[in-house]
């Protein structure tokens, strides 16, 4: 097969391939109640694990006597994560430094995110890259998720390209099988949040270690 650098097209994910910003997720609910005075559970992250962000303010305001309303509660989220990619979120500097090499060859970029907009925005701009994106998609654009082709056919039109003239860069295995669905070749990229790493390899064209 060749080179991913060869197709003419690349979507990447944001959380977890180009960023090193799961745990600001993973640890979010956490870190929240910790700064208000509360202890956590040991099984907190489990308990929330299927739920919607609303789904899980909802929960932990009555599970920890929270007189917030859901919608206060997940905009104070907001604000953390937001400061978090302002300011700490790490890149991943060797799927980082692909963007460039596309770049060289006149490769076109997306990105395909379940981030919300003001924090993909911020990190980006802080390491400079915005500008090498053509497009970014963001998963309340598509019902199904990152695990539907619909977003990444969504991706490879926004580059004026079919799917199969793309290369997919991802850490999740749902959403790996949704880029490879829509007809796109996918690297996996290892992040140590991924619990799924020896099925990611089996479904990816590439494997990021």
């Amino acid at each position: 097969m060749k080179s991913f650098l060869e197709y003419p097209g690349a979507v990447f994910d944001l959380d977890g391939t180009l960023t090193r910003s799961m745990h600001v997720w993973d640890h979010l609910c956490r870190d929240w109640l910790c700064a208000r005075g509360k202890i956590p559970e040991a099984g907190l992250e489990a308990d929330i694990e299927a739920m919607t962000v609303t789904q899980s303010a909802d929960y932990v305001r009555r599970r920890y006597g929270i007189v917030d309303a859901p919608e206060e509660i997940t905009a104070q989220w907001q604000d953390m994560i937001l400061d978090a990619y302002r300011t700490s979120v790490e890149l991943k500097k060797d799927i980082a430094a692909l963007v460039p090499k596309f770049r060289e060859r006149g490769a076109r970029l997306a990105i395909a995110t379940s981030c919300f907009p003001a924090a993909c925005e911020a990190v980006l701009e802080r390491y400079g890259l915005r500008d090498a994106f053509t497009a970014i998609f963001y998963t309340d654009q598509a019902p199904g998720g990152k695990g539907d082709p619909h977003i990444w056919r969504m991706a490879a039109a926004g580059l004026s390209l079919a799917p199969e003239e793309c290369a997919a860069f991802e850490d999740d295995p749902r959403a790996l099988a949704g880029a490879k669905s829509a007809g796109m070749a996918a690297a996996a990229v290892y992040d140590e949040s991924c619990r799924e790493w020896e099925l990611m390899k089996t479904l990816a064209d590439w494997v990021l270690e």
